[in-house]
């Protein structure tokens, strides 16, 4: 009788395996809370300053959140702002002519890149012109 229980055993076994959705355990928890910052972020333009106004909501560990002012391609401003939980922080930047962008940095990843104006794009037609276009 025990080989039989033995074999039912391993039968059973290789059924509840061959199921798709079984876990063991059966009740797997609760999931780790993400890693990732969850940040609510807006650029506003003032007159002679541009403001962030940056909203945390979840932070995993306290950290720098370093913050790289541009105007077209040139790096204007840096900053880091150390953030220990979640709350309410402005930070202020100088605004000029033209187009600027503000990249903000966790952990060594972007987590987020806001914009003010418009970009300077070449013109499509003047690249044909100098001879970047294909030839006819």
């Amino acid at each position: 009788m025990k080989p039989l229980a033995w074999f039912g055993g391993v039968a059973l076994l290789f059924l509840l395996a061959g199921c798709r959705y079984t876990f063991l355990p059966l009740d797997p928890g609760k999931p780790l809370p993400p890693e990732r910052p969850f940040v609510m972020a807006r650029l506003e333009k003032g007159s002679v300053e541009a403001f962030l106004l940056l909203r945390v909501e979840r932070l995993p560990y306290p950290g720098y959140l370093h913050l790289k002012w541009f105007r077209e391609e040139a790096l204007l401003l840096e900053k880091a702002l150390f953030l220990e939980g979640a709350g309410g922080y402005r930070v202020s930047f100088p605004l000029g002519e033209g187009y600027h962008r503000l990249v903000g940095l966790w952990a060594g990843g972007v987590l987020f890149q806001l914009d003010l104006g418009t970009p300077r794009l070449p013109d499509p037609d003047e690249e044909e012109k100098e001879g970047n276009g294909q030839e006819g």
